[in-house]
């Protein structure tokens, strides 16, 4: 069996995917690689990389590229705790603001972008900078800064700054979840693997299966493995990894949104692996 190409994001919120995958790395054909989203999606459009769980608005860049796998995702229908807007002022002023987008994020820096304009109708500008543990130095040069997955969830508001929720927000004002990543399938590499990659489609299965069993296991994974300290258990909960229906008709809509914001190209449909 020829081994493939993984991409996993490096965040815990990919555990209940990658949670068997991970616990046998050294017996599976697949050489992982463990980055920030954006990474990830860079080394998709290069073909670097066979699978991998990429942002979801980076599909609409190459539609043509990636196929989709249809079984999971990573989304939230609301609170997701870990795509955050730290704003130093109250979001409803933040018309003409300076906005710090972390450079690990994609589909989280176009939901704020999107926010902003189409519901608020504001003008802003976007800055691209590197989140760490120093968001107060971030934000002395900034009105507002978005961090994601483990950087938000070790933020600590020191500073009584405003904070909000991305995926809360989406809801509140569109009514649809947000599907914050995809499997993508790399359309012109994967047809010579098929094998390897039905078994890779199985141990997301097995992973999924395990975590909705026991979520205690995957909890306890994540906390040896992060240094995070929180409700592993209740974070995970917030979470959704089954592609629905709806999930597909809420990327659709965020795909539309795109369009009419000038940030990507038409999706009309979803092409599936």
């Amino acid at each position: 069996m020829n081994r493939i190409r993984v991409g996993r994001i490096n965040y815990i919120n990919t555990y209940p995917l990658f949670y068997t995958i991970l616990k046998e790395k050294n017996i599976l054909p697949f050489d992982i690689v463990s980055a920030v989203p954006t990474a990830l999606n860079s080394m998709m459009r290069e073909g670097d990389l066979d699978v991998s769980l990429i942002s979801s608005s980076e599909y609409a860049t190459a539609p043509v590229q990636h196929l989709i796998y249809s079984d999971y995702c990573l989304a939230s229908t609301g609170y997701v705790n870990s795509v955050l807007l730290i704003a130093r002022k109250d979001i409803k002023d933040l018309q003409d603001a300076r906005i710090g987008l972390s450079t690990s994020s994609a589909t989280s820096s176009n939901l704020i972008k999107i926010i902003l304009k189409e519901f608020y109708g504001f003008d802003n500008t976007f800055i691209p900078v590197s989140c760490g543990e120093d968001n107060d130095r971030l934000l002395s040069n900034s009105d507002a800064l978005l961090i994601i997955g483990d950087e938000a969830l070790r933020f600590k508001n020191k500073g009584n700054y405003k904070v909000y929720d991305i995926g809360q927000l989406w809801m509140e004002r569109t009514g649809y979840p947000v599907v914050f990543g995809i499997i993508a399938v790399n359309a012109q590499s994967i047809p010579t693997q098929k094998d390897t990659v039905e078994l890779l489609f199985n141990k997301f299965h097995e992973s999924h299966a395990h975590y909705k069993k026991r979520p205690e296991d995957i909890a306890g994974f994540a906390q040896s493995h992060s240094g995070l300290s929180l409700n592993f258990t209740d974070y995970f909960s917030h979470l959704t990894y089954i592609f629905s229906d709806e999930l597909k008709h809420g990327l659709l809509y965020y795909y539309r949104m795109l369009v009419k914001c000038g940030l990507g190209h038409t999706v009309d449909q979803l092409r599936f692996y």
